[in-house]
């Protein structure tokens, strides 16, 4: 029933024969005799496929055949929990345990029924239990235990179990990855570090270990040592697409779009059917100002995801860049069907409403941004301009006052609201603001003279620029 050869041939061909036998019973509508151990085999040689209805099949004839087996009841509760019935699958988990309570599986799926409803205490217990029967595929469960707390937010028990399944498997390439993804999500970085710098000492060949160190380094913006994990990563195995990936994207942050679009071009190639990638590619066009290049490859990253929000949004960004501002809003806007929560997306929409004039419009997109993310810098920024523009002053300077107070040590927010309050007179409260802005980043005092262009004729805000430089 299957078609794809390069499919088949990946399977021990003693297993085809059985799955061929059985296709045939059922063809036939017979009665075969099979091993427990084969019809196992033949179930997960469906499951695993996604072909739930001829797994259910296999389920019922081993029950049929074994009615005290175990095994098949667990099977049984697999089938119910593909088809979402969660406590239909518990009640066969249960008759499986009267047969069989040693069975680790049955307390394995069990777990996994608590972590899919939400219930992570008693996943926990369920798979601690599925932990004291597991014996030689007990990383399994640890793995299954990392998944539950990683879902809770509990990271560094998460890395606990994710180490142990790294001491029974070395290589065990999602531990790495589950790992890696912990620490970005500790934001500890450092640590991770760390971890990665020792697990390589005693792997130094591992391309995955290389890879989540560089994305480490990129995370603390050292990207000069980013840049050469990522070499070590694909001097070990250069046809590592993600590391070509991730390697331009490195470039991209460093601004240099020459080396990233070789990079991107070197994922492409080794999967040229991926739309990430084609995105990637087009991104680097865009950034070198080749409009025509990167829309023409956004379009074929549509080609293959034509619900990639990212090929959409590039679109957008390509219409902002070419005066083309109604095309852009459509093109953002269908970037934002597929993924609403993109403050991102939101923010760059206001800026092209504001382009167009349309203060309201811009400022109720940059509104949904900050409510995704009222840290999101450039939108806080950018909403305080859209309300000058309308008049609205006072609105700027609770925003602008907002942003100092989330980020403390960005000089831009201080020298907006020594603008605003200069606007409305009140030089005690700009002068100090001023100030404020010299000592945290001097050569951006500009930013308020740009705002408030009358106040290079004033000598107190001269007097304050002087003084600091001369410090």
């Amino acid at each position: 029933m299957f078609n794809d050869d390069d499919f088949l041939n990946s399977f021990d061909p003693d297993l085809l024969l059985a799955v061929g036998r059985f296709e045939e019973m059922v063809k036939n509508h017979g009665h075969y005799f099979f091993e427990s151990d084969e019809l196992e085999e033949i179930f997960d040689y469906y499951y695993h496929q996604g072909h739930i209805e001829q797994a259910a099949q296999v389920v019922e004839f081993g029950i049929l055949q074994n009615p005290y087996s175990a095994l098949f009841y667990v099977k049984r509760a697999q089938i119910s929990m593909a088809h979402g019935k969660f406590e239909e699958a518990l009640g066969y988990l249960n008759q499986a345990e009267i047969f069989e309570p040693t069975n680790y599986e049955l307390y394995l799926i069990r777990g996994s029924i608590y972590d899919l409803t939400g219930n992570p205490k008693e996943a926990v217990k369920h798979l601690k239990t599925a932990e004291g029967y597991a014996e030689d595929q007990v990383e399994v469960v640890y793995n299954a235990l990392a998944g539950v707390f990683i879902n809770w937010k509990k990271y560094n028990s998460a890395i606990y179990y994710l180490q142990l399944v790294l001491n029974l498997i070395p290589d065990h390439t999602e531990a790495l990855y589950d790992i890696c993804f912990c620490y970005h999500q500790l934001e500890d970085i450092d640590a991770g570090v760390v971890f990665f710098k020792d697990y390589i000492e005693k792997e130094p060949f591992s391309d995955v270990a290389w890879y989540n160190l560089a994305t480490l380094y990129n995370k603390s913006e050292l990207f000069e040592k980013a840049l050469e994990a990522f070499d070590y990563a694909l001097l070990i195995n250069d046809k590592n697409s993600l590391a070509w990936f991730n390697k331009a994207n490195t470039f991209i942050n460093m601004e240099q779009y020459v080396e990233a679009l070789d990079c991107m071009y070197r994922a492409h190639d080794a999967e040229p059917e991926n739309s990430v990638l084609r995105c990637g590619v087009g991104v680097c066009h865009e950034k070198m100002g080749r409009i025509p290049e990167a829309r023409s490859w956004y379009t074929k990253a549509l080609e293959t995801d034509p619900i990639l929000s990212d090929a959409w949004y590039g679109l957008g960004i390509c219409d902002e860049l070419e005066q083309q501002y109604d095309d852009s809003v459509t093109h953002i806007r269908k970037a934002l069907e597929f993924m609403p929560d993109s403050e991102e997306y939101w923010c760059s929409l206001g800026e092209v409403y504001a382009k167009m004039g349309d203060s309201d419009a811009a400022i109720e997109a940059y509104q949904h941004a900050l409510d995704i993310d009222e840290g999101y810098y450039e939108a806080r920024i950018d909403m305080a301009i859209s309300e000058v523009v309308r008049g609205n002053t006072q609105k700027a300077v609770e925003l602008v006052d907002k942003g100092i107070a989330l980020h403390k040590g960005e000089s831009d927010f201080h020298y907006r609201l020594a603008a605003y309050h200069y606007r409305f007179n009140l030089m005690q409260e700009a002068l100090v603001q001023f100030q404020q802005g010299l000592n945290l980043d001097f050569e951006e005092h500009t930013t308020f003279f740009e705002i408030v262009p009358d106040a290079l004729a004033d000598v107190r805000f001269v007097a304050l620029i002087n003084n600091t430089d001369s410090k």
